[in-house]
């Protein structure tokens, strides 16, 4: 059975001429489900979010869901991240008007804590995907020479609610399972305006989400010697299936025609997802790390008018240098900083044509007064094309995160 778009503008007897100018933070996010941003938005960011083998005892790292068994025992770790974005597009309908944007967004939230020594948990949201687009135009009613103008914007997108827990097995493995609630809702509205602009029907149309997902992780971790450590990382996400319900809003001029009324549900499709990495470190100091991912989009068939879904890859790698430092009988991690870079075909085809995307990265983090720390990353890259009529995306964006690091209980120790 082949899936069809989520959404689809109710045409209310118009059709649409070629011309189109367009106004957005993500031009691509008017397909499927909107962007869906894999980036890790932690400790990792500077190394092209290279970390599916990486576990840190001093900042939040959670691209394994095995990771956070890395922690101290007895101590806990509020994370907080935002990412600053700026874009400049090129192709099919830009000018002047619309050829740069900008953007911030809260990126997630999370609370980690190691119960004991066996057992870690954490619980926090992040922003699965993004809906931010505005096209303007021209319709013409069937049958008819006049004409109207057009807007349609969307807005919206799903978070990543989870709790994640992750065990010790033995002194070299950890596991960990992330069960996730993905929800939120995708709005998309239709405006008609006369050329007079006396009279206007605006359509809106919601699509709420909502459903479990799974994700298994493991780490391996063995010193090779007295100077190399070792350590190996996968994770598994299944098939996952996001129920969906539509409500439409019609309103002319002033007056309410339909209000919220529930028209059908749907479901979209999640892939299978593997990942593995694999990270060296010298000397407690120096890491190099890297990572492959594989979206298997492809036997889902989901398409639309013009694009499809299909299988994406991703590779990464990056290094790390570190300072360390003993305080109060701990060796923290004083400072470091990272390098690195990302190649992704993404999940995205739309005229024949991939939209695939590609990334440098630089990233330093280290210790504020007290108990805070924070990440601090940068990241370049492009997107997309400007062949068959697309867009191009060339990107600028700052991630900053901050963890602040405490006791959760002590047990008249100071320190574990």
């Amino acid at each position: 059975m082949r899936e069809k778009k989520i959404f689809s503008f109710i045409p209310l007897l118009f059709v649409l001429t070629p011309s189109f100018s367009q106004n957005m933070n993500s031009p691509y996010s008017i397909y499927g489900i909107g962007d869906i941003d894999n980036r890790m938005y932690n400790k990792t960011s500077g190394m092209g979010g290279t970390g599916l083998a990486l576990r840190s005892g001093n900042y939040f790292i959670d691209n394994n869901p095995a990771a956070i068994s890395g922690l101290p025992r007895s101590f806990y770790l509020l994370n907080a991240s935002a990412t600053g974005k700026t874009a400049q597009y090129s192709g099919e309908g830009i000018d002047e008007t619309n050829r740069r944007n900008k953007d911030l967004w809260i990126k997630g939230i999370t609370l980690a804590v190691k119960i004991n020594k066996f057992w870690a948990s954490s619980v926090g949201f992040r922003q699965f995907s993004n809906v931010n687009y505005k096209f303007s135009g021209s319709k013409n009613v069937i049958g008819s020479s006049e004409t109207y103008n057009a807007l349609y914007e969307g807005d919206g997108g799903l978070n990543d609610y989870y709790w994640t827990n992750a065990f010790s097995v033995g002194k070299h493995f950890s596991v960990g399972i992330k069960s996730s609630i993905i929800a939120g809702s995708i709005n998309q509205t239709e405006t008609i305006t006369n050329n007079a602009a006396t009279s206007s029907i605006q359509t809106k149309q919601q699509d709420y989400f909502g459903s479990p997902r799974f994700e298994l992780g493991g780490i391996y971790s063995v010193a090779v010697n007295k100077k190399w450590d070792l350590s190996l990382g996968g994770k598994y996400i299944d098939k996952t299936r996001l129920g969906s319900q539509r409500t439409l809003t019609v309103t002319e001029n002033s007056s309410t025609i339909l209000n919220d009324n529930f028209i059908k549900y749907d479901r979209f499709y999640l892939p299978r997802t593997f990942g593995a990495g694999v990270s060296l470190t010298h000397d407690k100091k120096t890491s190099f790390a890297a990572d492959y991912t594989f979206e298997n989009w492809s036997p889902l068939n989901i398409s639309g008018d013009g694009w499809h879904l299909i299988n994406s890859n991703r590779v990464s790698a990056g290094i790390e240098i570190a300072k360390y430092a003993d305080i109060m009988g701990q060796k923290l991690q004083k400072n470091y900083f990272q390098f690195g870079g990302f190649v992704s075909n993404s999940y995205l085809e739309v005229h024949n044509t991939p939209i695939n995307e590609f990334g440098i990265t630089a990233g330093m983090g280290g210790k504020f007064n007290g108990n805070l720390l924070y990440t601090l990353s940068l990241e370049g890259g492009k997107r997309g094309t400007t062949s068959a009529n697309l867009i191009r995306e060339n990107f600028f964006q700052v991630t900053v995160s901050l963890t602040y690091r405490d006791l959760l209980f002590s047990k008249g120790r100071k320190y574990d």
